[in-house]
């Protein structure tokens, strides 16, 4: 099913308030939204609507941590938002990891958080492990 472009906007939103990260590309929130869609239809309506009654609040930040993060029945999608962005894997309905693609993995939050690359994704020469990596 084909993601609208309201909800797909609205996820990028939350996801940036989720993450800290400002810049989330729209092609790949379309994607992770179908994936965790896939897997939790009913609680990824309920957080795109909880987001909508709050996206304009002047204390977003807060109001996300309150109305979504801390809320029993939202609060687990809100970390599995976290860790596709991250990482582009998050555990499914059935309790069992769902990975995203090479691409997806590759650009995932956390190599730019560590200052790193992803595993098998380098384009250094061969020793330069030996060296630190470069601050950003």
């Amino acid at each position: 099913m084909a993601e609208s472009k309201i909800d797909i906007d609205r996820f990028v939103q939350l996801s940036k308030v989720l993450t800290g990260a400002p810049g989330l590309d729209p092609a790949t929130a379309e994607s992770y939204l179908g994936r965790l869609r896939a897997e939790y239809p009913g609680p990824v309506t309920d957080v795109l609507a909880a987001f909508a009654a709050i996206e304009k609040d002047e204390h977003l930040v807060y109001e996300v941590k309150r109305r979504i993060v801390e809320d029993k029945a939202l609060g687990s999608l809100a970390q599995k938002i976290i860790a596709i962005w991250y990482t582009s894997e998050f555990v499914g309905a059935d309790n069992k990891p769902k990975t995203g693609t090479q691409a997806q993995f590759y650009s995932g939050l956390l190599w730019q958080v560590i200052g790193a690359h992803a595993p098998t994704n380098s384009k250094l020469n061969y020793g330069d492990w030996r060296k630190p990596p470069v601050a950003h």
